[in-house]
C-alpha cells in the first residue's frame, strides 16, 4: 500500500476506512477513485433503515425492489472504465440511487443515464442536483432502447443483468468503445469488452449478482 493510500485510510471514518481497506485488498488502487468513494456519503443513497450498513461489502435496498451494488462491484466497474475507456461521453443504463452516476460524473465529460422507475429517476435527479453535479442528463425510459437522440458513446455501463446485449446499445457505441455489463450465464458475471469493428474483445470479468434488466418503464 502506498503512503498516499495509507494516509487516506487514516483520515477516513472507521466504517469508511474498512470499505477502503477491502477495496485496496481486492486490487482497487486508483487513488482518485478511492478518495471519491471516501468522500461520497454512501448512506444517503440507500433506504434509511439500512444506512448503518451503507459501507458494508454487500448490496442494499434502495426501493422499488432495486439495490445499490456492493462497493467492490461499483469500484471495479469504474476502475475498468478508467483503465480502458475514453473519458468523453458515457451511457449508464440503470440510474438506481445515482451512486454510480456520481462516480461517472466525476471522471467523464458527460453522463447520460436511464432509469425505468419514475420514483428512482426523480430521487436521483434531486440527489445529484443537491450535490452540485451538473454534467449528467437524466432520462426516465427503457434502457433496452438506448438514448433517444442516438448519440455515439465512448462507453456504456449497464447495471442490470441480461442474457444478451440489446442491439440499440451496441449501435450507440463508438469504435474501440467500452461496454461493461452483467451477463446471465451458468456463472453470473460482469464483463468488460472493447468494440473492435463487428467483434468484441473481452478485457475483464468477475463474478457478480445483479437485478434483471427489464423492458418498459414504470410511471408510478
Amino acid at each position: 500500500m502506498s503512503i498516499a493510500l495509507d494516509d487516506l485510510l487514516k483520515r477516513s471514518q472507521p466504517r469508511c476506512s474498512q470499505m477502503l481497506e477491502h477495496l485496496v485488498h481486492e486490487g482497487v488502487n486508483h487513488k482518485e477513485l478511492l478518495e471519491l468513494m471516501a468522500m461520497l456519503p454512501r448512506q444517503e443513497f440507500v433506504e434509511p433503515a439500512f444506512s448503518h450498513l451503507a459501507y458494508s461489502p454487500t448490496a442494499l435496498p434502495i426501493g422499488r425492489s432495486q439495490t445499490i451494488s456492493q462497493p467492490l462491484t461499483v469500484a471495479r466497474m469504474t476502475l475498468w472504465l478508467l483503465s480502458y475507456a475514453r473519458l468523453g461521453r458515457v451511457l449508464e443504463v440503470g440510474t438506481g440511487s445515482g451512486y454510480q452516476t456520481c462516480l461517472l460524473a466525476h471522471f467523464f465529460n458527460k453522463v447520460h443515464t436511464i432509469e425505468r422507475q419514475k420514483s428512482l429517476y426523480v430521487q436521483a435527479q434531486e440527489r445529484l442536483r443537491n450535490m452540485g453535479i451538473n454534467n449528467v442528463e437524466f432520462l426516465h425510459g427503457d434502457g433496452h432502447l438506448g438514448w433517444p437522440q442516438k448519440v455515439q458513446m465512448d462507453a456504456i455501463i449497464v447495471t442490470a443483468m441480461a442474457s444478451k446485449v440489446p442491439s440499440a446499445l451496441t449501435d450507440m457505441l463508438k469504435e474501440d468503445g467500452i461496454l461493461i455489463m452483467p451477463i446471465a450465464d451458468e456463472v453470473p458475471s460482469i464483463g468488460c469488452w472493447r468494440r473492435v469493428g463487428d467483434k468484441w474483445k473481452r478485457l475483464e470479468s468477475a463474478p457478480a449478482q445483479f437485478v434483471p434488466l427489464l423492458e418498459g418503464k414504470v410511471d408510478a
